[in-house]
This record gives structure tokens, C-alpha cells and sequence, in this order.
């Protein structure tokens, strides 16, 4: 518990808010079968985790794979399935009642019907993943702050639940992007909240951004650059992340995404988001360097570094969603809201806090969601809430002690990567390559960052900025070549940028 400090007297040891979010992975499947006593969690084999599905049992038990077969669902729609089997959403109607028992339901389809996952295949959905999966992920979980009721903050997929970690809230917007939405995000030069995002909050100066490079090209662009206000040019490379921390670092919050791999056709494979299909060793090398970093710096006992998890990804947790306090900054719903009202939070995902000034292998029951962020951000430094959802949201300074641990771990090992994680090929099915771009999801999102970071670029543009209409006519490949012309000139502009600002 926090010792008797005065946070809106500047009291308090912490300086420095770090945030990892990675990807589309439920606390049940990392954390359940990690031998942490105390956590509320599925147990294997047990008749109180089960999914039925065409006739059988599929029980929670161990064995997840390093890749999965297919990309597990979880669009709002999709995730409505998962959590209450058959129910049906209404719009602005309350959400049907939660039973967590339609994951492999859901996980079946998948699959093309000419080619159906088998019964053990199936059972993936269900499966916790072993400790040695992640070594450096749970040594953290099991020297520091385990929370094991921190939930996505809508039961939808990534690009809703990032905007709430920067902005409390997502302006009414469950889905992955379409064009529609795109078209509106073009009007406003960038996606806008009313009450403005964490970064506003925080003001020029106050914050740091940091993206891994690692595989595809395509994989290497961040998503907060959708955000109005927050440009591509704003984003650091991790190679340079251990030297920032050795020198004047005065940003309060930093914020890093993972490289998502190759986003052409939607394997994701190469990056270090742990996406499902790509696996899990590349994002848990990350979380070493993130933590070896801050833990060899001179920031060190001056920081709090928080690791979670965008979505569940599609896969099973045992734990319902929790009633969530709606954000109230829109009354319509402008980037294609489905007349969900955000009272319910969405899967539980996994959350590590790491920090000299918290306990160690504690673990902390109390609810929170992505806003908490925004919640611990208003407690340390006095930034003003942006919602209703983070103004009630559980903050992470009574995870502070009175004592700065000298115990820690000096160094945590990341895991070898697999030879299939080493993959970074581009696209190269022809049938994929000639399918046109899809109406929404991640390809879509990731274009329109890109086309934003053209308009915000000082340099001539190699091809005439494209509209959503334009990348709504596009096939993959089409979209690859856009990337691949593109990003290398943006990419050098914005190392030159940095260059400068260093000069």
C-alpha cells in the first residue's frame, strides 16, 4: 500500500510512467498454468472451464503453440459470441448476459469449410501457455505486481481499446477501421477526442514515443499516429532506447508499441506484438529489453513500468467483464459506433507493474482497464482526466510502497526465437496479393497512418496522397507496393528529424 505520500504536494518517488502494450493474448492463457499462488484463474481439466461445441467438451488444460493455425476472431460482434455464446447484441439495449462460452463456437469459424481445425486444434482456444513460453514476462510477474483483474477496456479488437489507453475513451468506435470511419478521420486530420488524448493532457514535453523495428517493413508503422495531434515523425526506434534511458530523459510518460509483423496478410508474422499467429517469443524478447533498459538506467528507482495487453485476441479467460463507467464525452457515435454504450468492460488481459517501489510477486485483485493509465497519470502528475471512465477508473499508486527495493532482478533472459519466429516475409501468395484490401481491420488503420504521415512530411510525396475511396479500390498487393514506395523516404525523414533535434 502507498506510505503516506502526498501526490498533489508533488510527494512520491515515482518520475517516470513507462507503458509496453502488446497483443491479443487473455490472462487465462498466459498466466493460469503460472504457478502464482493467490490469482483468480481457470484451472486445467476442470468442469468449471468449459466450452461445448458441436457435441463436445473443450476444457481449459495446457499445451498453447508458439503460432496459432488461424487468426483467432474478435471483433465486437465476434466477442458478443465468445462471452455469451448465443446472445444477441441490441443496440442500446444492455449486453446479453456474460457465460464465457462461446470461444471455440467462435474460434471454429475460422477456418474455411473445406479445411476445418480439428478437435485438438480447436482445443488451442482454450490452452494456457507454459511459463518457459515467456520466461521474461512471468520472472517480471513473479518479482513485481501481478494484476489479475485488469480488463480490456470494450469487448472489441485493438484499434477501440489502444485509443483508450490514450484517451479514455474511444469516441464510440468498437471495430477495427473501415473506410467510412477513415474518410472521417481524413476530415479531422487525425483521430480526434472530444476531451483531447492523454498527450494533450500532458502537454509538449511531457511525453516520449518508441516503436520496435523489428521484421517487415509493413509491421513498422504505429498506430498512435492515427491520433490528431500525435505524427509518425513523433516515434522513436527502440535500437536507440537503452541510450535515452543513460542520458537527460525528461519525459514523464513514455508509451511503446511492438513491430506487428507483416499487416499485408494478416499473418502478422516477423514482429513482437505476440500476435497469435506470429508467436510468442518475439514480444517477450521485447519485454527484456524494455525492462533491462530501464533496470541497467539511472531512471531506474525513479519509474513505473506498466506491461499489458490490448485485447484478449480471441482467446478463452475464465473471468466475465465488469461493469465499466461510460466515458460520456459523446453523445453520437462519429466513427461508426454500433450503439454499444461502454458501460461493460471487454476480456481480462494480462498486466505486469514493475517498479522498485512495489512489492514483490504481489498480486493485485482490483479492477482496471486501459484508463487506469490515464487514472495513475492524474495521481502522479496532476495531468486532468479526460472521462467519465478514467475519472472512476482505479488509479496504480496504491501499488506503492513506503520502501525502494534493492532486490530486484538485475537482468531477465529473453527466450530464444523459434525458427519459425524468425520469419519476416512479405506477402507472396499471388491469391492474396490479388484480394482486394479488406473493408476494415488492421491493413486499412495502418494505411491511413501512413497516408497521414505523408501530409505531415516536409518532403515532396514519391506518389499522390491516396483517400480512403483510394485504398478502399487497392488489392494487397497494390497495398504492399503503396508501403514499400512510401515508407523507406518517410522512415529517413523522420531519422533525420530526430537527427536534428539530437544536433
Amino acid at each position: 500500500m502507498t506510505k503516506g505520500f502526498d501526490f498533489a504536494a508533488g510527494e512520491g518517488p515515482i518520475e517516470h510512467v513507462f507503458v509496453l502494450m502488446l497483443e491479443n493474448r487473455s490472462f487465462d492463457h498466459f498466466f493460469a498454468l503460472s504457478g502464482i499462488a493467490g490469482i483468480t484463474a481457470a484451472k486445467p481439466n476442470d468442469q468449471h472451464f468449459v466450452n461445448r461445441h458441436a457435441g463436445r467438451d473443450f476444457y481449459f488444460e495446457s499445451g498453447a503453440p508458439e503460432r496459432m493455425p488461424t487468426d483467432p476472431l474478435h471483433e465486437f460482434g465476434d466477442v458478443v459470441q465468445q462471452l455469451t455464446t448465443n446472445g444477441k447484441f441490441v443496440a442500446r439495449k444492455p449486453y446479453p448476459p456474460c457465460n464465457n462460452g462461446g470461444f471455440v463456437d467462435n474460434y471454429a469459424t475460422t477456418a474455411p469449410p473445406r479445411h476445418p481445425l480439428s478437435d485438438g486444434e480447436l482445443n488451442y482456444i482454450m490452452a494456457g501457455a507454459a511459463s518457459a513460453q515467456l520466461p521474461a514476462l512471468t520472472t517480471l510477474a513473479k518479482n513485481f505486481v501481478l494484476c489479475d483483474h485488469w480488463y480490456a477496456s470494450l469487448p472489441g479488437p485493438t484499434w477501440p481499446n489502444r485509443f483508450f489507453v490514450h484517451g479514455a475513451s474511444s469516441m464510440g468506435f468498437e471495430g477495427s477501421p473501415g473506410f467510412p470511419q477513415i474518410a472521417i478521420w481524413e476530415s479531422l486530420r487525425g483521430f480526434e477526442y472530444t476531451n483531447g488524448s492523454l498527450f494533450d493532457a500532458l502537454g509538449n514535453g511531457g511525453w516520449r514515443l518508441y516503436q520496435d523495428r523489428h521484421g517487415p517493413l509493413s509491421g513498422q508503422v504505429p498506430q498512435v499516429g492515427a491520433l490528431k495531434g500525435i505524427s509518425f515523425f513523433d516515434v522513436h526506434g527502440m535500437d536507440g532506447f537503452t541510450a535515452d534511458l543513460s542520458g537527460d530523459y525528461p519525459w514523464r510518460y513514455t508509451f511503446i508499441e511492438p513491430a506487428y509483423g507483416n499487416i499485408i496478410d494478416d499473418s502478422y508474422r516477423g514482429g513482437s506484438s505476440q500476435h497469435p499467429m506470429d508467436g510468442i517469443a518475439g514480444g517477450d524478447r521485447l519485454v527484456a529489453k524494455v525492462y533491462n533498459a530501464l533496470r541497467a538506467s539511472p531512471l531506474w528507482e525513479k519509474s513505473l513500468l506498466v506491461i499489458t495487453y490490448d485485447e484478449h485476441g480471441g482467446f478463452y479467460d475464465s473471468q466475465p467483464p465488469v461493469p465499466m463507467t461510460p466515458p460520456g464525452d459523446t453523445s453520437t457515435f462519429p466513427y461508426g459506433g454500433n450503439g454499444f454504450d461502454f458501460s461493460l468492460s471487454g476480456v481480462r488481459v494480462p498486466a505486469v507493474i514493475v517498479s522498485p517501489w512495489v512489492g514483490d510477486g504481489a498480486v493485485d485483485d482490483r479492477p482496471y482497464d486501459h484508463s487506469s493509465v490515464s487514472a495513475t497519470l492524474h495521481k502522479l502528475f496532476g495531468t486532468h482526466l479526460l472521462t467519465g471512465r478514467d475519472r472512476h477508473a482505479n488509479d496504480l499508486t496504491a501499488l506503492l510502497t513506503g520502501t525502494c527495493r534493492t532486490d530486484c532482478p538485475d537482468y531477465v533472459e529473453p527466450p530464444e526465437l523459434p525458427d519459425m519466429a524468425e520469419e519476416i516475409d512479405t506477402a507472396s501468395d499471388p491469391a492474396m496479393l490479388a484480394a482486394p484490401v479488406p473493408a476494415e481491420g488492421n491493413l486499412p488503420g495502418f494505411l491511413y497512418v501512413v497516408k497521414k504521415a505523408q501530409e505531415e512530411s516536409e518532403v515532396e510525396p514519391l506518389v499522390a496522397l491516396p483517400s480512403a475511396t483510394a485504398f478502399a479500390a487497392m488489392t494487397r498487393g497494390e497495398a504492399e507496393a503503396y508501403l514499400h514506395t512510401v515508407l523507406p523516404p518517410l522512415i529517413e525523414e523522420r531519422e533525420l528529424r530526430h537527427g536534428a533535434l539530437l544536433g
